[in-house]
């Protein structure tokens, strides 16, 4: 069985290639336009100017698809992204489907069952059935949707098919459509010594493969059983002290899990169990990779503080019901490698892993969205010039070896109640600006010039009068989002020596306080 998704959308997949933006993949309704594969995205807009494109992201494409295969083994127990040994890429999905037939009730019932859950998910792709890997590919790969091909008519099946569809090289099935063979039929009736010398001897292979004449073991996706413990016991416990054991003997419990694995958790989730209500939940987010059990340990007990019932009462004085178990799982780990720390990064080395524990504490107590990392953008205007640098969302979903491309969080944080903080774009700009600039009203000098440089300035009741000014530092607004005013900023200082960011709007004339200096 192989799934083989499509996109009904008007999109093209692009590769970024020496300034040049290829098409490597087409959706129907693009192709539907006459956009192909190998062209340039200016030669797909050509011919249809409203057609979406995406970068070409293959890593992230395959951990998509190993997801999606990992879910599918409610179907089949061995499901696998690749099959044999193949120079040109599978973007599908294999089931084996030996002995499941008895479970699901038949093969249509199976291939209905996968065809729905997919449309459920919101994904197209073509579903087919066949007694060898090669052929079902085939099939999909060829539109042939929700289609049972038997062994006694496999042949006759796969002779009207493209002959890209035998997963050979470009190369080969250009050539052989130059030939004019432009299905596997013709090629199949040629005679099977002259194939060798002219095509070599994967296009033979293929077709073999395809009528089953040569096997074609899967290569099936590894089981990951979840890291996880649990412990119920027979009355109601309410006594933290009694939820501390039962803890510790649970992280002696997931730490072997995680030594095999060579990966340290990067998050842990807690579940208090209640017999008559939902568990409890309590997450614990960890800046580095780590299965130190006395860190774990006074971070539950951080997480453990601030735990409140449905009824608001805290832990201490639970009702009579308390908490009939307790479960931990990771679900989210990341490989730990030796480290190996120089007599003079000793230092450096021990303050950073201060801080990451501070950011753990800071986060179990005050909240996941309480410790955030910024990440400086490039843009003129100063509000926009930062974004929210979020940790890896695919290793997040998949909870295994994936890495963080963008170093670790406590290299750069930022510790608010608010949660849009403000970042300057270079280090001649206030450190803290306000989240919406205040009208103030400010004297120039000369008084008589409408452009002229502030002298002093009016917030929060008191005036301040100007000693000197910098400026203007003129920032343009973008038009595409309807802000096209054009600012003037001055950096002023008062007579006490303090320093603040004023702009005026040149079309309007108006003063505004933006931030101030540290």
């Amino acid at each position: 069985m192989s799934l083989c998704p499509s996109v009904p959308l008007p999109l093209v997949i692009v590769h970024s290639i020496a300034d040049r933006q290829l098409v490597v993949a087409v959706s129907e309704e693009a192709a539907g336009f006459g956009i192909r594969r190998g062209m340039t995205l200016t030669q797909g807009r050509a011919l249809h100017a409203d057609v979406e494109h995406a970068e070409y992201e293959p890593e992230k494409d395959r951990r998509t698809l190993e997801a999606l295969g990992r879910w599918m083994m409610r179907f089949s127990p061995v499901v696998a992204l690749d099959v044999g040994k193949t120079s040109v890429p599978c973007e599908a999905l294999f089931l084996d489907l030996t002995g499941c037939e008895r479970f699901f009730g038949g093969l249509e019932n199976i291939l209905q069952c996968v065809s729905n859950a997919l449309a459920h998910f919101g994904i197209s792709a073509h579903v087919a059935i066949a007694p060898t890997p090669g052929a079902a590919w085939a099939l999909a790969d060829s539109g042939k949707n929700l289609t049972i091909v038997p062994r006694e008519r496999l042949e006759s099946a796969l002779e009207p098919l493209p002959v890209c569809a035998l997963r050979i090289e470009r190369e080969i099935s250009t050539a052989l459509n130059h030939l004019g063979l432009c299905t596997i039929g013709q090629v199949m009736h040629l005679p099977r010594e002259v194939l060798p010398a002219r095509f070599g001897q994967v296009l033979l292979r293929r077709i073999d493969e395809a009528v089953g004449r040569i096997p074609e073991p899967l290569i099936p996706l590894e089981h990951r059983p979840p890291i996880e413990a649990r412990m119920e016991w027979d009355g109601a416990m309410s006594s933290p002290e009694a939820i501390w054991s039962v803890f510790q003997k649970l992280i002696g419990q997931i730490i072997p899990q995680l030594v095999r694995r060579g990966s340290g958790a990067r998050r842990v989730d807690v579940d208090l169990l209640r017999a008559h209500a939902p568990p409890v939940r309590k997450m614990i987010l960890l800046s580095r990779p780590s299965r130190d059990p006395v860190n774990l340990f006074n971070l539950f007990r951080c997480a453990l503080e601030g735990l409140e019932l449905p009824s608001h009462e805290c832990v201490s004085r639970v009702c009579d019901e308390g908490f009939s178990g307790l479960r931990v799982t990771v679900p989210l780990f990341e490989p730990m490698g030796d480290e190996q720390i120089s007599l003079l990064d000793h230092e450096r080395y021990a303050g950073q892993a201060e801080l990451d524990r501070l950011i753990e504490r800071l986060r179990v107590r005050l909240g996941n969205d309480s410790v955030i990392q910024l990440k400086l953008v490039e843009s003129y205007v100063p509000e926009e010039a930062w974004k929210r640098q979020e940790e890896d969302a695919e290793t997040r979903r998949r909870g295994d070896a994936g890495k963080r491309t963008e170093g670790t969080l406590s290299a750069d944080v930022f510790v608010s109640a608010s949660p849009r903080p403000r970042v300057p774009a270079s280090s001649s700009r206030p450190l803290h600006l306000l989240p919406t600039p205040v009208e103030t009203r400010v004297m120039v000098r000369p008084s008589e010039d409408a452009e002229g440089k502030p002298a002093a300035f009016t917030h929060g009741g008191t005036v301040h009068q100007v000693t000197h000014a910098v400026g203007p530092e003129r920032i343009a607004g973008r038009w595409w989002d309807g802000h096209d005013k054009t600012r003037d900023y001055f950096d002023v200082a008062d007579i006490t020596g303090r320093r603040f960011w004023l702009f005026r709007v040149t079309q309007t004339g108006r003063w505004y306080l933006h931030g101030t200096f540290e």
